[in-house]
């Protein structure tokens, strides 16, 4: 889409700028490299929460009352983007995408439930172990069994430390972690804290010779919105305020009684991201480690009548991005092109500097990040959900920075101006009929690019089933909100999912 509204052909959904591009305009500049510092590997240390949508870090608009003083520190020394998006807002599928760099109908997992296999793709630890890294993880894994041994390629790549949950049970913020193949049991501690303790000693272990990679994955603020006290009482004390698409009734009443657990949550978080990097500065190693933070997707919190994720909403698929490399990446910028979860595997490793694997969806960016002339840009990215509260085969759509448009296989279903209309309160659709052809032709050719097609993951396994009309996902995680396909008869009442989700905090 031009700045007057129009459609942009297939030859400039990916271009080059020239001298004069956006690089400049993002104020990056290219970096002045030692000769000694381009000897040596940067570490990645890369942390992401689960279900944590882009709003909620005070360095984003929208969340007026969330407080995230380390979050917001890092944001000024590295680079925020403006438009990072889970392009299948489900955790199984940003995951895999993230290891893989290719989108769910290519990795095969469109849904959760569903895990990539070992040896069909290019994994993003075994690049980097390629390369000479050593490779850790830590926390919530969700790509399939946990419980295994270094160099079970199960483990993607990750062999050189492991320390993932073996219980992830969505009623309590504590689990079982399996560590150097000893179970060790994390009951007394949150979560967070104890994962963040692994890295910090992970971290101190690694001698100064050898470049790490560390992916740390925190199961907050992901449901059950049960904040420890001592963050809670900031939200608690005072009426915290919604989105203005957050209608009354039902909804309204469910996101004042969660919104205050969820920022509390977001507000642990913050203290122990700000242990990672006062760590990472007492050990000098700050200057030479890629930082990362994200989050595998959002949470609607009643927007729009509407819970949890697998919506095309901005609630949803919008999530956080913010990266630091000091001397490289220029402080206090910001990117506002739209990047996608398949682009975070090939543009971590040319920032590492190490060879990009062949065959993957996404693009190596780095040299955008790193303020160069002529570094390669996008338009739009594509967003997809298969099995959703949407009846199979769920719902396709286009994101830029300035409009979201979503459809149904049948349909037209959403468009929404986010330079005008930043919470989606009005749908386009009935009212742009033209600017409607233009969006689903650039949807079109988005789906021959990608090779995406609505009838090609009919029955891949996982929880799909649950997902067609009668099944339990379709029945018992809905809301008041309306979209293409509710059966209201049939689904179970608004009210019985916040009073069951109020009776199982513990």
């Amino acid at each position: 889409m031009d700045t007057n509204g129009r459609a942009i052909s297939r030859r400039t959904f990916l271009k080059r700028t020239g001298a004069a591009g956006s690089a400049l305009a993002a104020g990056l500049v290219s970096p002045q490299i030692s000769g000694e510092e381009a000897q040596s590997k940067p570490n990645v240390l890369f942390v992401f929460s689960d279900q944590q949508r882009a709003s909620a870090l005070g360095c984003y608009p929208a969340d007026e009352d969330i407080y995230t003083r380390h979050f917001d520190a890092f944001a000024r020394q590295g680079m925020r983007f403006e438009t990072a998006i889970s392009n299948t807002p489900v955790c199984c599928p940003f995951r895999a995408s993230l290891m893989t760099g290719k989108y769910g109908h290519h990795n095969g997992v469109v849904t959760n439930q569903i895990y990539p296999e070992p040896g069909n793709h290019p994994f993003l630890a075994e690049a980097f172990r390629k390369a000479g890294y050593t490779c850790g993880y830590i926390g919530k894994w969700h790509l399939g069994v946990v419980n295994t041994d270094p160099g079970d390629p199960r483990r993607l790549g990750f062999h050189d430390y492991w320390c993932t949950n073996l219980s992830d049970s969505r009623h309590r913020h504590y689990a079982f972690y399996i560590a150097k193949d000893k179970q060790i049991k994390g009951e007394c501690f949150y979560r967070p804290q104890f994962e963040t303790d692994r890295a910090i000693e992970f971290i101190r272990k690694q001698p100064r010779t050898k470049p790490w990679c560390l992916f740390m994955s925190w199961f907050p603020p992901h449901m059950p919105f049960n904040s420890p006290e001592k963050y809670l009482a900031r939200y608690q004390d005072k009426q915290v305020r919604l989105h203005p698409n957050v209608p009354e009734g039902e909804a309204g009443r469910y996101a004042r009684r969660f919104l205050p657990h969820y920022y509390g949550l977001i507000e642990g978080l913050d203290v122990e991201f700000g242990r990672l990097m006062n760590e990472l500065d007492s050990l000098g190693l700050s200057e030479n480690t890629i930082v990362v933070y994200t989050s595998d997707h959002g949470e609607m919190l009643g927007a729009h009548g509407l819970a949890g994720k697998r919506w095309p909403h901005r609630d949803s698929t919008d999530i956080p991005f913010l990266i630091r490399w000091p001397k490289h990446i220029q402080a206090g910028s910001t990117l506002s092109m739209p990047f996608g979860t398949p682009d975070m595997f090939p543009t971590l490793a040319g920032l590492a500097g190490i060879d990009v694997p062949a065959g993957l969806d996404g693009t190596d960016f780095s040299s955008l990040l790193l303020g160069q002339f002529g570094a390669e840009q996008r338009e739009w990215v594509y967003i997809a959900m298969h099995h959703t509260y949407v009846p199979w085969p769920g719902w396709r759509g286009v994101r830029s920075k300035r409009y979201m448009y979503a459809r149904i296989e049948s349909e037209p279903w959403l468009l929404f101006d986010l330079e005008n209309d930043p919470f989606e309160q009005r749908n386009l659709v009935k009212e742009k009929p033209a600017l409607v052809k233009e969006l689903d032709s650039v949807l079109r050719e988005q789906m021959n690019d990608v090779g995406d097609t609505w009838r090609g993951a009919q029955k891949p396994g996982g929880d799909w089933e649950k997902w067609l009309p009668g099944g339990d996902k379709q029945l018992h995680q809905v809301c008041d909100g309306d979209y293409p396909g509710r059966q209201i008869p049939e689904v179970a009442n608004w009210r019985q999912v916040v009073y069951k989700a109020l009776s199982t905090r513990s």
